[in-house]
């Protein structure tokens, strides 16, 4: 037998011992290097957006406390969610309590049967029992605040109602402003001497009847002590506040707003607006949604130097005021007091009044955030902004509402015939055809 050479027994023994080397440095890279990748269509394993820009508003640590039993299902998803945002931010900090094992603290703190979140930064806190993507980012929003914004609704005049859901009326809104942290409430002019100015916010939602000289002289002594207000105003508005467009420098042009462009979205209706185009504003910085506005009035500005003012929301070339009849063929040009756009739709005044900036929000329209139009376009979006910059709250001002995208299959009417077709037609016919011919062969052949 010959002898094998050295280095061939060399070379034998060394390729299996780097080959090891090799899959063991593997292994260690892949457990120190993590790469992750969302493949999905609508990205439903990443953190949208605004949940990302919330985590930003926190420069301290979030603890999580989360009171769940350990063999709940739920659990699992709730570790994968909160995975996300720590992996956003690191010092979210995540701690898990079986409520069985402590029952006198679960009925002091009070915590639902099927299981809460507790989240806490600083001496904050908030806490949720229904936890999605959407919930807890709203959650995180209200933490951040440090003080909760008060908008008070002014009612008796038929202003649009923050309790009822109808359709001109603002119950969608409002509910999701408490969400977001607001304390919203009601107030009767009639039945105060003063409106509180700190923390609070004066809304006044589309009175349809006038106010009476004392209550316009209670709303001008509020905007003389430096309250912030957010004037929702219509077309021909018989209100009775000429006095606080003096005070502003604001005034309702005649008419209601006619848009040529809404034919491209096709709206039938003439006295629709949109918008697209907004200020460089902190209200409305990186915001490009359309936005809607049924039956607008168009505003003008006055001369007034003790007030900084920029048109947030314009409509476009293509609008006008029409004061004459909606019916037939409208066109611009019947009256000389119509004028024709651009023009602003809102208005956002500032001024230094007791010590601070006062801010005061004029809109020619109040239902592009009634409950029957909140859900177009950018419409929520830009009442969020609105009442968040109102309420002093800048950072907040520029995050939207979080909304996990529509994981449901849109069909044409083409493919919905062909899907039905084949379900209910040609596959049970294949069938019904197949067994007919085994049993036609093994009957007769």
């Amino acid at each position: 037998m010959r002898n094998t050479p050295l280095l061939t027994i060399a070379q034998q023994t060394l390729r299996p011992l780097l080959i090891i080397v090799c899959l063991v440095m593997l292994l260690i890279l892949g457990q120190r290097i993590f790469i992750q990748k969302d493949m999905t269509a609508n990205a439903r394993h990443t953190l949208l957006s605004q949940s990302v820009e919330t985590l930003n508003l926190f420069p301290e640590g979030i603890n999580v406390d989360v009171y769940i039993n350990p063999l709940d299902p739920q659990r699992a998803a709730i570790d994968s969610l909160l995975g996300k945002y720590q992996q956003h931010k690191a010092d979210i900090t995540v701690a898990y309590i079986d409520p069985a094992l402590d029952p006198a603290a679960m009925r002091e703190l009070n915590v639902a049967p099927g299981g809460e979140l507790f989240l806490r930064a600083a001496d904050r806190l908030q806490r949720i029992s229904q936890v999605s993507e959407s919930t807890v980012t709203m959650a995180l929003q209200r933490l951040a605040r440090t003080q909760p914004p008060v908008a008070v609704f002014v009612t008796g005049h038929g202003e649009r109602s923050i309790e009822s859901t109808n359709n001109a009326d603002v119950g969608i809104f409002a509910a999701q402003l408490r969400e977001a942290g607001f304390v919203i409430r009601n107030l009767s002019l009639t039945t105060t001497n003063s409106i509180e100015t700190k923390d609070t916010m004066l809304v006044i939602a589309s009175p349809m009847s006038r106010y009476l000289p004392s209550e316009v002289a209670l709303v001008l002594d509020y905007l003389t002590r430096g309250g912030n207000l957010l004037w929702l105003t219509e077309p021909a508005s018989d209100d009775g506040l000429k006095a606080i467009e003096l005070e502003l420098g604001v005034m309702r042009s005649p008419g209601v707003v006619v848009d040529l462009a809404t034919q491209n979205l096709d709206i039938d209706h003439p006295d629709f607006a949109i918008a697209n185009t907004y200020a460089p504003h902190t209200a409305t910085r990186d915001f490009s949604s359309v936005t809607l506005f049924p039956q607008a009035a168009a505003l003008q500005l006055q001369p007034n130097r003790e007030w900084r003012a920029a048109a947030l929301v314009q409509a476009g070339e293509q609008a006008w005021t029409e004061t004459g009849s909606l019916t037939g063929e409208v066109a611009f040009g019947d009256d000389q007091r119509e004028i024709s756009g651009p023009f602003p739709l809102i208005l956002a005044l500032e001024r230094e009044k007791a010590g601070k900036t006062q801010k005061v929000l004029v809109s020619g329209d109040g239902d592009f955030i009634a409950d029957a139009w909140i859900a177009n376009g950018g419409n929520k979006d830009l009442g969020n902004r609105l009442f968040n910059w109102a309420a002093d709250d800048a950072e907040l001002a520029t995050l939207s509402t979080p909304v996990v995208a529509d994981h449901r299959i849109e069909l044409s009417n083409t493919a919905t015939l062909i899907l039905v077709a084949l379900t209910l037609l040609l596959i049970p016919g294949a069938l019904f055809a197949t067994a007919g011919r085994v049993w036609y062969s093994r009957r007769f052949g």
